[in-house]
């Protein structure tokens, strides 16, 4: 199983559950674009590690008008945290997608048994 956290422009956040991983062809449709980017964010309450955002490749020559605030400072912790530097005032705008595989708990207790 696999959640994808969808964080979206205007601030809300979704979660959408897969039985597969998702593929390209499913985030497209999430995210509303035909070309992704993968990028690295930081967020301690998605992860302790840092973990992979896909976002809109085009989303700027999209004239996409609103900046992703979440995805942005997730992009800029994950920045600091690297010793990486992006342009000054640069932005993600669009959404951006996280893949969390789930663990399946109830699986390995039954192991246990």
């Amino acid at each position: 199983m696999y959640n994808v956290i969808l964080w979206k422009d205007n601030g809300d956040e979704n979660f959408h559950v897969f039985k597969h991983k998702p593929t390209f062809d499913d985030l497209y449709k999430l995210i509303g674009c035909s070309l992704i980017e993968i990028t690295k964010g930081y967020n301690p309450e998605v992860s302790q590690k840092s973990f992979e955002m896909y976002i809109d490749e085009e989303g700027k020559y999209n004239n996409l008008s609103y900046p992703n605030k979440r995805a942005t400072i997730a992009w800029y912790e994950w920045q600091k945290r690297t010793n990486r530097q992006s342009l000054p005032g640069d932005k993600i705008v669009g959404h951006a997608a996280i893949i969390k595989k789930v663990k399946d708990e109830h699986k390995d207790s039954i192991k246990d048994l």
